[in-house]
């Protein structure tokens, strides 16, 4: 074999898809992957929305169905990808057929586990990804860069999640807990489920710099959560509540039960905006830096201004290289 013959030889190797590297995902599990990964199945809403900013070229479909107002709201290359199914919505056998690289799982206690376990059993390399909580968003998008080998688009995706962070804990640390608005988070269509202070899924409130009234020992996660009755909520007396959609802020506000509460007949019942998926939870996603500052707004509005258009604008800029108009925001806000 002369020395040309050898060099191009270990250039198509070096290029095929065959090539493999080792790296270790955030369960600290070493797993191997393709060195040149071209298709991905994602099993979790909410890596999923961090993909599809980062690396939507490269997903097969995506975990959950999207509304038709929301895609209006998503970039042209992802609102083309299929809805596969999600963990508990495909038939894993299935996957098989669909040539598929690597599959991102969500690093969160219980059945995720079970799934990442049951795809690497199928051969599948899987790959978990913290996507809770917020703060570790930044780690999770580095994390994603250095798999496909898009760090600095990876990068400066993170670097504006810490940003934006680290403006609102410079005005947040400086009010007193005394002076802390006391909130209560409504996440049921009656408005009396809750989640508990320090779990993940109601964290927005306190990174907002809110003060999450319901206080209960269940250990965070999915199942973090509790139940309340209107009479608790008087002894209670939240400054503000939070509804976590548009429709349960209509039912608290319209419901003759709810008009007791202070922050009911004072105006103080907010819902964040759901286009193109909800801002807070139910996906998580990165739409939450938004979400935290538009909140933080409420709460303090003398304190810590937001212009809800310009920061929108400049989001999707950057997370999808989309240019919003004064009707788009309009759209999205409430």
């Amino acid at each position: 074999m002369t020395r040309g013959v050898a060099l191009c030889l270990a250039l198509l190797l070096s290029a095929s898809p065959l090539a493999a590297r080792e790296i270790v995902d955030m369960a600290g599990r070493q797993v191997t992957v393709p060195d040149n990964i071209r298709r991905i199945y994602v099993a979790y809403d909410p890596p999923a929305i961090f993909l599809s900013a980062l690396a939507p070229d490269l997903m097969i479909g995506f975990p959950f169905a999207r509304s038709a107002a929301g895609n209006v709201f998503l970039p042209p290359l992802v609102r083309k990808l299929p809805i596969i199914g999600g963990s508990s919505r495909v038939n894993p056998e299935s996957l098989l057929a669909q040539n598929i690289d690597v599959a991102i799982v969500w690093n969160i206690r219980g059945q995720p586990d079970q799934f990442a376990a049951q795809l690497t059993a199928m051969g599948l390399p899987t790959l978990m990804v913290d996507a809770s909580p917020f703060r570790q968003y930044p780690a999770a998008f580095r994390f994603l860069g250095r798999l496909l080998h898009r760090e600095a688009r990876a990068e400066a995706l993170a670097r504006a999640l810490e940003d934006s962070t680290a403006r609102l804990d410079a005005v947040l640390g400086a009010i007193p807990q005394a002076e802390r608005v006391r909130v209560y988070y409504a996440d049921s269509p009656d408005g009396l489920k809750s989640q508990c202070a320090g779990a993940f899924r109601g964290e927005t409130v306190e990174l907002a710099g809110g003060v999450n009234v319901m206080h209960c020992d269940t250990p965070d996660g999915m199942g973090a959560s509790v139940t309340v009755n209107l009479e608790r909520l008087l002894l209670i007396d939240p400054q503000v509540i939070v509804a976590r959609t548009q429709a349960i802020a209509r039912f608290i506000t319209q419901d003759p039960g709810w008009q007791r509460l202070r922050a009911v007949h004072e105006g103080r019942v907010y819902a964040p905006p759901e286009l193109p998926f909800n801002w807070v939870e139910r996906p998580h996603s990165q739409f939450k830096m938004l979400a935290v500052q538009w909140l933080a707004n409420r709460l303090y509005p003398d304190r810590f201004p937001f212009d809800f258009a310009r920061a929108t604008k400049d989001f999707y800029t950057l997370f999808y290289d989309m240019e919003l108009t004064d009707d788009d925001v309009a759209k999205l806000r409430h």
